[in-house]
């Protein structure tokens, strides 16, 4: 990874001129590139119109350069399509990513699907809309489709070996449904539907391209069967997407470079969590023990789990009743049933994309290194895991909610904390710390009990939305 001093930080840039040089120097023979990093600077610096058009297209010529100095790379790249709406770092940016998320589904149902009562309520959005906000955004979306397209001649002229299209928090409807048509359009034109993928997603798309090199450089073929908690759950189409979530899943499982297979024939076996009829927000969740089809669910993907693991099975684990954190009757189920140690992939945060492509990386990765199920788990493994319960649920569906009404009590905006961010990051370190520590050496078990390891946590973004945690070993190199 380049150094993370230029990378950017929330609504500062990356340094895209120092990430193209860091590129032209490395040796390896394989590159997972954010094209919204080389580009703009990162996702949420795509979202803003700092890059000239001109510049952004001219920063994308450095895979031309390094296809005709390196053409022994394999180059796997992803790009996101605009989300509906904008970064959210204040009450006002709140109220602004709301409007022009209404904006961007109400002109698609007005214009494209001809919807009449669109139109006037389309009109009282566009009223809202302060100042230059709807012509910004809109200058915005044209330039990254105009990115896109380009990434898309660039796989076809072979610059780029697999390119993702990665929508980012979308709908069924939206001003992001033209863009994609016109996109699939592009893709076919050219003649690059293998080496082009347009799925939900954005965050996890780094982790799946990493699976996909490490599947193409191995010689195991990696299969992952798929077992939904209901198949009515796997029709419904998720907060922030597009499509089914059974769609979403294959797409990632695709994506990853692994294929889909019965059970018996699998690699891996993939537990799917689904929502009941909706997919809510986790602050929606009633109080633990109180969702009671959920709970009745979560124990039967957990008796699958358990009877699939005890055959020696790979398993993995996507939790996707809600989003924005995983279901607290869940994690009560593998509790009760203490199997924590059993599974080998796990993952509920944010967006269902973003969960499905955290989970299934970490099923292709350990398929593809061979990795045994019955034997004990990485130290690395075992980290990353207490990392995402940690995350996942600790803070997401337990801490943040206690933050969050911290912040209101005292009069403080969760989405910028500014001075009092220290003291919220001490507060959540206070909540988190001993529940993240609980899950490593209790509930993970392996190396906690002889040499348990450091626990980091901040908050990158000076905001309750995200928290960064690490586990750390003591023998781990420093540099880690």
């Amino acid at each position: 990874m380049p150094p993370r001093e230029v990378l950017g930080r929330f609504t500062e840039p990356g340094d895209c001129e120092s990430i193209a040089q860091w590129l032209r120097e490395q040796e390896t023979n394989r590159l997972v590139l954010s094209l919204d990093m080389l580009c703009f600077g990162g996702l949420v610096a795509s979202r803003t119109l700092a890059t000239e058009p001109r510049r952004a297209l001219e920063r994308l010529e450095v895979l031309r350069a390094l296809r005709s100095m390196r053409p022994d790379l394999t180059i796997f790249a992803f790009s996101v399509i605009m989300r509906l709406g904008t970064t959210v770092a204040s009450e006002a940016d709140l109220d602004r990513h709301l409007l022009l998320r209404a904006y961007s589904q109400l002109l698609d149902r007005a214009e494209r699907l001809g919807e009449g009562e669109a139109r006037s309520e389309l009109a009282a959005v566009e009223g809202k809309l302060a100042g230059g906000d709807l012509d910004e955004y809109l200058q915005v979306r044209r330039r990254n489709h105009a990115i896109n397209r380009a990434a898309v001649q660039l796989t076809a002229e072979g610059a780029i070996d697999f390119l993702v299209l990665a929508q980012e928090d979308a709908a069924p409807v939206g001003i992001h449904i033209p863009e994609q048509m016109a996109l699939r359009g592009q893709v076919e034109e050219f003649r690059v539907a293998d080496r082009v993928a347009i799925c939900p997603g954005a965050d996890e798309m780094g982790l799946d391209l990493m699976a996909r090199h490490v599947i193409a450089s191995s010689e195991n073929a990696v299969g992952i069967a798929v077992d939904y908690a209901a198949q009515a759950g796997a029709e419904v189409i998720p907060e922030f997407e597009t499509q089914p979530l059974r769609r979403t899943v294959e797409g990632h499982v695709a994506i990853a470079g692994a294929h889909l297979s019965s059970p018996l024939e699998a690699s891996a076996i993939l537990f799917v969590h689904t929502p009941i009829e909706r997919q809510l927000d986790i602050a929606e969740a009633p109080p633990g023990g109180h969702a009671f089809a959920l709970a009745l669910q979560a124990d039967s993907v957990v008796e699958r789990l358990e009877a699939a693991s005890a055959a020696g099975r790979l398993v993995g684990l996507a939790d996707l009743a809600y989003c924005n954190g995983a279901d607290p009757e869940l994690v009560f189920a593998l509790q009760r049933k203490k199997l924590f140690e059993s599974v080998h992939a796990f993952a509920g945060w944010n967006t269902t994309a973003n969960t499905v492509g955290t989970v299934v990386s970490q099923l292709c990765l350990l398929a593809a290194s061979g990795a045994a199920p019955a034997g004990p788990a990485p130290s690395a493994l075992q980290r990353f895991l207490a990392c995402r319960f940690a995350d996942d649920y600790g803070y997401q569906s337990v801490v943040r909610p206690k933050a969050m009404q911290r912040a209101r009590e005292m009069g403080i905006n969760p989405y910028a904390l500014g001075e009092r961010a220290d003291e919220f990051e001490q507060f959540v370190r206070g909540e988190l710390e001993p529940l993240a520590h609980d899950f490593y050496s209790r509930l993970l078990g392996g190396e906690a009990a002889h040499d348990p390891p450091a626990f980091r946590l901040s908050l990158p973004w000076d905001r309750l939305f995200e928290v960064e945690v690490e586990f750390v070993s003591s023998t781990a190199p420093k540099n880690l």
